[in-house]
């Protein structure tokens, strides 16, 4: 019986594609001195078989100011909140550039579910049946708990991303955004400036019934490097909160369809 069991788990550990066979590149936006959290991501994909390029462009302090003029009009963002938004827009660059179909990126201080590439493969054979100008969000975000999708169903049309640490998108998307905004200067920071563009060119936002991932400067595993409030407080605040906020989040769920 051991034998068998045994067996059966090597099969299905076997039989599930790849991550990297089911996407045409996978992206890691970081910044160079980043060392702990490289280290970190470095780690975390390499358990899961991931093979990634990391996004290092437009480092908060090697941004030209021509660059800063043509891509953003006057706001309130830091420099660190504009590089954010220049390594995104490079994600969609480069999947116009290549011609890629699917991109998958993530943020440096993602965590990602154990079984990641299972589930993985089975969101992607869902977004293959969507139509161009798509993306899917895999994180959990402001700890927000989605509808129960139908059943057999892990994508759900739940409203447009909370946050841009981890999540996929098609080649007709990267298309779309980019037009709009070499007509439109950015004023916002990489989440909103992703909501407002996809909801401008019509890319519909999926997110998962189950997240995949964890955004670590949310769980308390690293110091936020953006939010003010969250750097403040501190990492053990954050763990807490992040836990404490889920735990009733899924409890208003379970007591009602529509949170």
């Amino acid at each position: 019986m051991r034998a068998v069991l045994q067996n059966a788990f090597v099969h299905r550990f076997v039989a599930a594609p790849s991550v990297n066979a089911l996407v045409d590149a996978v992206f890691v936006l970081s910044v160079r001195s980043f060392g702990d959290r490289i280290a970190h991501i470095e780690a975390e994909l390499a358990g899961h078989g991931i093979a990634f390029e990391f996004v290092f462009e437009h480092d908060a302090d090697a941004i030209p100011d021509a660059l800063i003029e043509r891509r953003f009009a006057p706001s309130d963002m830091r420099r660190s909140h504009q590089s954010l938004d220049l390594k995104h827009i490079r994600t969609w660059e480069l999947a116009r550039e290549g011609g890629l179909a699917r991109v998958l990126v993530f943020e440096d201080d993602a965590v990602l579910a154990a079984d990641f590439p299972a589930q993985f493969a089975r969101v992607m054979q869902e977004a293959g049946a969507l139509p161009p100008g798509w993306l899917v969000y895999l994180g959990r975000g402001d700890n927000r708990v989605v509808p129960q999708p139908r059943a057999g169903t892990a994508l759900v049309e739940a409203g447009l991303l909370p946050a841009t640490d981890a999540l996929v998108f098609d080649h007709e998307a990267a298309v779309r955004r980019l037009a709009y905004i070499d007509q439109h200067r950015i004023t916002r920071p990489a989440d909103w400036m992703t909501r407002e563009t996809d909801a401008a060119v019509g890319v519909r936002h999926y997110w998962l019934a189950r997240p995949l991932v964890e955004q670590g400067s949310m769980n308390g595993r690293f110091d936020s490097v953006l939010d003010a409030k969250r750097k403040f407080r501190g990492r053990h605040f954050a763990r807490w909160r992040f836990r404490l906020d889920g735990w009733w989040r899924r409890l208003r769920r379970a007591a009602s369809p529509h949170p």
